[in-house]
């Protein structure tokens, strides 16, 4: 396969082609020549963008968390993550995409956008709030996330809304400080207020679902976000479902955003929230310790009757989902959006 090469794209239901370039991923090609798939994260993790492979080849990454063995075995792919090596035939109809939609092009939204705070919560967690500037504020909901562009080069990071939708005009961010990291660089660096940014959004496909199921939230790391704008919403709403949040950390001083979660539990007595530290803890430790997974292991018996949404490393995710799955959640009622790495630096939020 070289750039050379030119393979034919057919879509169904809508009955159309498009060129693919060599070692160009189907999502490029289709967005580059105006159509429209669902998409997100661009890098694996989100799975928004999948799609049936009908017919033809494709040289996709060979274990993808979004994309489970048995869907790989029925066909789907990830348009993002797929370069075609012979000419193919894709179905969209599980994308939820219109024939309109689809001939419409990308139609996400730009936005500007100005840091308000750029502040510590950890040693390598750092709260980040933005307020938009044009357009003013943002229709989203609880567990998207949006692309801001890097300072400096302007190429995108994944970065999912901490807040609620209520707030639509102020946004927050949990970034994750990596060594090397284009935009967590930036703000351990400082990245002062008044400076602005582009973004673009809102992606994916993370959300709570309407059911009478109760709720089990797993997060490490920078992964509480999307779940605290859950939560926000939940509170927003009166919900009555159990919820039982699990968030993992190493150490003490790993833990964050403690007092905003004390406030949704005295706002939503229905919401357990359970840390877990894995490598240290202090004598008086109320809460689980060692792996995440061993922490739901060790307080829910059994997860029958349970929604699960889960956000953070590929790992934590990989080790959770058997486990859910043998104590009861159906797969099709396990929700998660993985944080991968955007190239060697940044992760996905």
């Amino acid at each position: 396969m070289s750039a050379s090469d030119i393979y034919e794209i057919r879509v169904q239901p809508f009955e159309d082609t498009f060129e693919c370039r060599g070692g160009e991923s189907i999502l490029t090609a289709a967005l580059r020549q105006g159509r429209f798939f669902r998409y997100g994260c661009k890098n694996g993790g989100c799975g928004t963008c999948k799609v049936k492979l009908i017919d033809g080849d494709v040289d996709e990454p060979p274990s993808l968390l979004s994309l489970p063995p048995d869907e790989r075995s029925e066909g789907y792919i990830l348009a993002c993550s797929s370069r075609p090596v012979d000419d193919c035939i894709l179905d969209l109809q599980g994308m939820d995409v219109t024939e309109e939609e689809y001939r419409a092009g990308d139609q996400s939204t730009e936005y500007l956008a100005e840091v308000v705070h750029n502040r510590p919560l950890t040693q390598d967690i750092r709260t980040l709030r933005l307020r938009l500037i044009e357009p003013a504020t943002m229709p989203f909901v609880a567990g998207q996330f949006v692309n801001i562009e890097c300072p400096g080069d302007g190429s995108p990071r994944s970065y999912s809304m901490a807040n609620s939708p209520s707030q639509a005009d102020d946004l927050d961010f949990v970034v994750k400080i990596l060594p090397g990291g284009r935009f967590s660089g930036a703000c351990e660096q400082g990245l002062e207020p008044g400076h602005r940014l582009r973004m673009w959004g809102p992606f994916g496909q993370l959300r709570v679902k309407l059911s009478h199921r109760q709720i089990l939230m797993i997060a490490g790391g920078s992964g509480m976000a999307p779940l605290l704008s859950m939560l926000s919403h939940l509170v927003e709403k009166g919900n009555e479902r159990p919820v039982h949040f699990f968030f993992g950390a190493r150490r003490p001083e790993d833990l964050y955003h403690l007092e905003r979660i004390r406030g949704f539990v005295e706002a939503m007595p229905c919401l357990q929230f359970i840390p877990a530290l894995s490598e240290s803890w202090p004598d008086d430790w109320d809460g689980e310790t060692g792996m995440i997974t061993d922490a739901v292991a060790r307080r829910l018996a059994s997860l029958r009757n349970f929604d699960a949404y889960l956000c953070g490393p590929p790992a934590m995710i990989d080790a959770a989902i058997p486990l859910l799955i043998e104590r009861g959640v159906r797969r099709q009622n396990i929700y998660f959006d993985a944080f991968l790495p955007t190239g060697t630096a940044d992760t996905r939020v």
